[in-house]
C-alpha cells in the first residue's frame, strides 16, 4: 500500500467528468451552489458514481441501513453500561456531582430511569445535567457550553409542565432526554458523515467502512452519554459537507452557529468556510463574483459571532456583577461546602476574567479549574493517560505527515493554486479535497498534546474530524498488495484498528459507568 493511499482516500480507478458553465452566467448573479470548479481539479460531486447512488439512508452494512447500524450500536452501549454499572461497585472519584434536593420525593419511574442510564450520570455528565436543571449557578460550570443542556432544560421544562412531572423528577427526565437526544443526533452525525465521505473519498465502499468505524469508535461512551459529543459532530460534519459540496452560504450559518454554541473547538469550523470560500474566489476569479461572496462571507461571519458573543455577554451578566438570584438552597449549601463561586456572588478577587480587556470565561475557567495550559500535563503520574491516546494520535498524525509529504508542492500552494499538469495527474479528488481535514486533524492534536489534557484527545478526534476514520477506513479498502509481506503486514493493521476500536468501545464504556478514568 502506497504512502499516499493511507491517508484514507484512495480510488481504486480514476474518473472523468464533463463539466460545462455558461460563460455570461458568472457576470450576472453570484456563483451558484452547483457550479464549482476547484482550483486543484474536478469537484468529485459530479462523479458518475457519485450522482447515481441513492441517498444517505440506504447506505448498506450486510443489507443495514446507516440509521439502523447506528441505532443499534447505541442500544449495544446502553446495554453494556447497564451490566456493568449492575455488576462493579461505582469508584470514588472525587470530582463534582451535582447536588440533589434530599427533600423531593422519589416519582414513581426515578428508579427505572437510574436503573436503565445510571452508567452514563458519569463525570462531565453531572456539569451537563446540572446546567440542564438549574443553569449556570457555579462559575466552574462556564467551561461547558450552553446548547446541549439548553437543549435538555427547555423541553425538559415543556415536559414537566404536564402531569408527566408526577411521573418523573426533572434529573431523571433530563437523563432521558439526553439519551434520546443523543441517539437522534448520532444517527444524524452518521448519515452526515457517510454523505461527507461519499463526497471526498468519492467511493461508496469507503464511506461505509468510514461510517461504520464511526458507530463503534474508541469514544463510543461519549456519544451516548449526556455529552455534547454526538450533537457536535452532526453540526461539524453537516459543516464541512455543506462547504464541499458548496451550498450557499446563508445555509452554513445556522449548523455553523450553532457548533460554536456546542463546544469550544466550534470555533475551528470558521476555517473550512473561509478555506472553501478561498477556492471558491480563486478558482471563479472576477470582480462581481468576488464582491458578491465577500459579502455573503461577511453576513454568515457576522451572524455567527453574534450569537457567540450573546454566550458571552449571558456569562459576563451572571459572574461579573453582585445580584441575587432565587437558587435553591441545595445549590447554594453545595457552593459554600466546596468553596465554588456562586453566580451573583461577585467580590473583588473572584473571577478575575470580568475585568479582563476581552473578558471571556472560558480559558479563566480551564486554567483554575483543571489546570489546562501549555505543558502543564507533563507529569510522570500523567503517563497512563498518554498511552491511552497514543493510538489515535498516531494514527492522526502519522498518516497526516504521508499525506503532507506525498503531496507536498500541493499543500505549500495551499491547495489554491493549479499544480503543474504532471503533478495534476497523479492527484486524485481525495488528494484535492484532504488538505484542509488533514490540517484541521493535525491542529486538534497538537493543541491536545500541548495544552490540555490529552486523554481527551481521543473524544475530540472522534466528534471533530472524519479524517481518523477516512484513514482507518483506507486500511480495509485500499489498493490490494500482492506481496505476502504487504499482505500480512496489512492484515495486522487490520487487526490493531479492529482491536482498538472495539476494544476501546467495551472498555471505555465499562469503566467510563463506574467512574473510573477513561478519556
Amino acid at each position: 500500500m502506497r504512502s499516499g493511499s493511507s491517508s484514507g482516500g484512495t480510488s481504486p480507478k480514476r474518473r472523468t467528468h464533463h463539466h460545462h458553465v455558461s460563460n455570461g452566467e458568472h457576470h450576472q448573479q453570484c456563483y451558484g451552489s452547483k457550479q464549482q470548479s476547484t482550483a486543484g481539479g474536478n469537484h468529485p460531486s459530479s462523479n458518475t458514481e457519485s450522482t447515481a447512488e441513492l441517498p444517505p439512508s440506504s447506505g448498506s452494512f450486510f443489507h443495514i441501513s446507516i440509521v439502523k447500524l447506528a441505532l443499534v450500536s447505541r442500544l449495544l452501549v446502553i446495554v453494556l453500561q447497564i451490566v456493568a454499572n449492575q455488576l462493579l461497585p461505582d469508584h470514588d472519584a472525587g470530582v463534582f456531582v451535582a447536588p440533589r434536593d434530599t427533600e423531593q420525593p422519589e416519582r414513581p419511574l426515578d428508579k427505572l430511569v437510574r436503573f436503565a442510564f445510571g452508567g452514563l450520570e458519569r463525570w462531565d455528565a453531572q456539569y451537563f445535567l446540572h446546567i440542564a436543571e438549574h443553569g449556570y449557578t457555579y462559575e466552574n460550570t462556564l467551561a461547558f457550553f450552553p446548547l446541549f443542556p439548553f437543549i435538555l432544560k427547555i423541553i425538559g421544562s415543556a415536559l414537566s409542565s404536564t402531569d408527566l412531572a408526577t411521573l418523573i423528577g426533572f434529573r431523571e427526565l433530563s437523563l432521558l432526554l439526553a439519551v434520546l437526544l443523543n441517539m437522534v443526533c448520532f444517527t444524524g452525525a452518521a448519515c452526515a458523515m457517510y454523505k461527507l465521505s461519499k463526497l471526498v473519498l468519492g467511493s461508496k465502499k469507503k464511506a461505509e467502512v468510514a461510517v461504520l468505524l464511526f458507530c463503534f469508535n474508541p469514544a463510543s461512551i461519549f456519544f451516548t452519554a449526556p455529552y455534547s459529543e454526538s450533537l457536535y459532530a452532526c453540526l461539524s460534519f453537516i459543516v464541512m459537507y455543506q462547504c464541499v459540496e458548496d451550498v450557499n452560504l446563508i445555509f452554513i450559518a445556522m449548523p455553523l452557529s450553532l457548533s460554536l454554541l456546542c463546544r469550544s473547538n466550534g470555533m475551528m469550523n470558521i476555517g473550512f468556510v473561509l478555506y472553501f470560500v478561498a477556492r471558491r474566489i480563486v478558482a471563479h476569479y472576477n470582480f462581481h463574483n468576488v464582491i458578491c461572496i465577500c459579502s455573503r462571507l461577511f453576513s454568515v461571519l457576522m451572524i455567527v459571532l453574534f450569537h457567540y458573543g450573546i454566550a458571552q455577554v449571558y456569562n459576563y451578566y451572571l459572574f461579573c456583577f453582585e445580584q441575587k438570584f432565587n437558587f435553591p438552597p441545595h445549590v447554594r449549601t453545595y457552593a459554600t461546602d466546596h468553596g465554588l463561586v456562586l453566580a451573583g456572588n461577585k467580590t473583588n478577587d473572584s473571577s478575575p476574567w470580568c475585568t479582563s480587556a476581552v473578558p471571556l470565561s472560558y480559558s479563566y475557567v480551564q486554567s483554575h479549574y483543571w489546570n489546562v495550559g501549555l505543558l502543564r500535563y507533563y507529569e510522570l503520574k500523567q503517563l497512563p493517560n498518554f498511552l491511552l491516546a497514543l493510538p489515535a494520535i498516531y494514527l492522526t498524525l502519522s498518516n497526516s505527515y504521508r499525506y503532507l509529504h506525498e503531496h507536498w508542492d500541493y499543500a505549500a500552494r495551499l491547495g489554491l493554486f493549479r499544480l503543474p499538469k504532471r503533478h495534476q495527474k497523479i492527484m486524485r479528488p481525495y488528494d484535492r479535497l484532504a488538505l484542509v481535514f488533514v490540517i484541521h486533524a493535525v491542529a486538534l492534536t497538537v493543541v491536545s498534546l500541548l495544552f490540555v489534557h490529552v486523554q481527551v484527545t481521543t473524544r475530540l478526534l472522534c466528534s471533530s474530524s472524519p479524517i481518523l476514520y477516512w484513514y482507518a477506513a483506507e486500511y480495509f479498502t485500499g489498493e490490494r498488495a500482492f506481496i505476502k509481506r504487504q499482505v500480512i503486514r496489512k492484515l495486522s493493521k487490520q487487526h490493531a484498528i479492529l482491536l482498538y476500536f472495539v476494544g476501546y468501545t467495551v472498555i471505555g464504556t465499562v469503566l467510563f459507568s463506574n467512574f473510573y478514568p477513561w478519556t
